[in-house]
């Protein structure tokens, strides 16, 4: 496993290399290879480059996710390991490194390659096929994109239908503007056009009179109307939202720093539910902790009021209305894609905040062994629980920072900042 890693390493940083001293020589072999095979032909030498344009892009995207797959794992296991150690600072570094390297593949990648769930039944393929003006626009979107454009650009220099000396497009653009600035306006001939244009502003409101004044327009309003009614109580229940998670995020984390500090002991209750001779084991080399609860953990009193607002904001009445609002901000559309469904439970929150209810139901799903552990095997376990226990606190953190974020983000989003309040007062315009 190891040495294949190392010969895909290897032949990734060989290609770069060539790419690096030798771009112009395959430049210069595709370009003739690509007129070879097109025969001179416009049509055929566009699609050609096209098609390698679009393989290009498709590479690079899958470059940039697999390096960001690739440092991301690494990065999660330097966190994991600081939460083994109690390093909590180097684990939280390890977290926003990964949230801002997540930010940047986003940003440099181009959308060429897409995940997704492809199992659709035949029926729904059928019924959803484009119709002939969907599929005309498609045609249309095809030919202006950019990847054609491209394309089409690169067929031209190549069959030496374009020039590819800047000077010369520059010298073009310049006498260009010279004309432009050198057009003469006959101010009394606009003048004496003003009337009819006139004319032609008042006739205007009469072509649009059937359409504002038709049932499609009185329909329409009434559909808006009830739109923004959901808007707007997507938008009270998101500040309500920011508001608990401002009430809490600072109690949380409290309850994490404990967690940590005392992941030891928390597996050694779980080895005691489940190894039936764990008191005659661990007696000499370990401490052997109490009931669950003799520990710190937080409880959070007014989970209710959390999962009321989850439950409003995920239900089918403003699903929509909750995308549509989430996909404007990067921190809140990922908190609804990644934690929406999982947050729907008070026993699923419990446990991802360590909080004393959770821990007694975590403990609670621990069966007891009906064999008896040797030493060996207890000390396998318990290396076991150590490493997934880091693991999970590493994820929940995540978590938590996930919260922090979009209590950040909903907070600039929701509210005027200081500068917006002032513009607001000097043009005299009402909140």
């Amino acid at each position: 496993m190891k040495f294949n890693k190392i010969y895909k390493i290897i032949l990734l940083l060989i290609a770069i290399v060539l790419l690096i001293f030798f771009w112009q020589v395959i430049v210069n072999f595709v370009v003739s290879t690509n007129l070879e095979v097109s025969q001179g032909n416009l049509f055929a030498l566009t699609i050609i480059f096209y098609l390698e344009i679009i393989c290009i892009l498709v590479i690079y995207d899958l470059v940039i996710i697999k390096l960001y797959m690739g440092v991301s794992s690494c990065l999660s296991k330097l966190g994991q390991w600081a939460i083994r150690t109690k390093k909590v600072s180097i684990a939280l570094y390890t977290i926003r490194l990964n949230y801002y390297l997540l930010r940047l593949s986003i940003l440099l990648r181009v959308g060429w390659v897409t995940y997704g769930s492809s199992e659709k039944n035949s029926v729904w393929i059928g019924i959803s096929k484009l119709s002939l003006t969907k599929l005309l626009l498609n045609i249309f979107r095809f030919i202006i994109s950019i990847p054609m454009f491209l394309a089409f650009l690169s067929a031209c220099f190549s069959l030496k239908i374009l020039k590819g000396d800047i000077v010369y497009y520059l010298h073009k653009l310049q006498e260009f503007l010279r004309d432009i600035l050198q057009i003469k306006v006959n101010i009394s001939d606009i003048f004496s056009r003003l009337p009819a244009l006139a004319a032609l502003i008042t006739i205007l409101p009469s072509l649009f009179f059937f359409y504002f004044y038709s049932q499609k327009r009185y329909v329409r309003k009434i559909i808006d109307k009830e739109n923004s009614q959901y808007f707007e109580e997507v938008v009270l229940l998101y500040e309500k939202l920011l508001i608990w998670i401002d009430n809490h995020i600072y109690k949380l984390s409290e309850n994490f720093n404990y967690v940590i500090k005392c992941q030891d002991s928390i597996v050694e209750i779980f080895l005691k539910k489940e190894v039936p001779n764990y008191i005659s084991l661990a007696e000499q080399q370990y401490y052997i902790p109490g009931d669950i609860e003799t520990f710190r953990f937080v409880e959070i009193t007014d989970l209710t009021e959390f999962l009321e607002i989850m439950s409003k904001l995920s239900s089918d009445r403003l699903r929509k209305y909750t995308r549509i609002f989430s996909v404007k901000r990067f921190d809140i559309w990922r908190l609804y894609l990644l934690d929406f469904p999982l947050l729907n439970e008070e026993e699923k929150i419990e446990r991802s905040f360590y909080t004393k209810k959770g821990m007694g139901s975590k403990l609670d799903n621990r069966v007891t062994s009906s064999c008896d552990f040797t030493q060996e095997q207890i000390e396998k376990r318990r290396r076991e629980e150590l490493s997934r226990l880091s693991w999970s606190i590493y994820d929940e953190l995540e978590l938590l920072y996930r919260f922090k974020r979009v209590s950040d983000s909903l907070r600039k989003y929701l509210y005027f900042s200081r500068t917006e309040r002032l513009l607001l007062k000097a043009l005299n315009k009402d909140k």
